[in-house]
């Protein structure tokens, strides 16, 4: 890897941590995963990295506007039920996700 290859890694790294200091890897893994496939559902990202469903669960939600009760979340992802399936969430990115996206995507070109 060539050092202006690393520096590009590290200013996408700097910029998941002015969003949140302590994000967690796994959840950078999935937010870029959602912007690559917009709409995949929580289940897809869960195979995809090979973590359990709480795990999946708990990134999703991190990413989301609310982690639960008390605790607002990332606001990156908006998780929608399945308009087929009530039982599977898919994952969109909001604004804020979109901003998120095309700063990272600005960094690697």
């Amino acid at each position: 890897m060539s050092q202006a290859q690393l520096n590009k890694l590290m200013d996408c790294v700097e910029i998941f941590r002015e969003v949140y200091s302590e994000i967690p890897p796994q959840t950078c893994l999935m937010f870029m995963q959602v912007c690559q496939e917009e709409g995949c559902s929580i289940k897809e990202l869960q195979e995809r990295f090979e973590m359990s469903q709480a795990s999946a669960s708990r990134n999703a939600r991190l990413l989301s506007e609310r982690v639960h009760s008390g605790r607002n979340g990332l606001g990156l992802v908006e998780l929608r039920v399945d308009e087929q399936d009530y039982r599977i969430k898919r994952a969109f990115l909001t604004e804020r996700g979109k901003e998120i996206r095309d700063r990272l995507a600005t960094l690697m070109h």
